[in-house]
């Protein structure tokens, strides 16, 4: 496609199923940045209500593994959800 990027997902299947999800931005690499967001376990949860519930239990999860780098490099910046979790994590990430 013209301007856009695709993400492409092999399965491991003795058919090799491919799916296909195309994105249509203006920068492919956003929109690819919000995936790895979701994606990455050493990143905070992203922003939605949905994920409200489980927040907290993910700080103290990462807080224990004394707040792991990212597993991958994103042009998002992912800050905690409040400023005081955030200066708690950079307190680590200084430290």
């Amino acid at each position: 496609m013209i301007g856009a990027c695709q993400l492409q997902l092999i399965r491991p299947d003795k058919a090799g199923s491919i799916l296909f999800f195309p994105f249509g931005a203006m920068d492919c690499y956003q929109e690819l940045s919000i995936i790895t967001w979701y994606m990455d376990k050493n990143r905070p949860l992203p922003p939605h209500k949905d994920f409200d519930p489980y927040r907290e239990k993910d700080f103290q999860r990462r807080k224990k593994k004394k707040f792991p780098k990212p597993l991958y490099k994103s042009r998002i910046p992912t800050p905690e959800t409040t400023p005081e979790q955030q200066a708690e994590r950079e307190k680590y990430w200084r430290g």
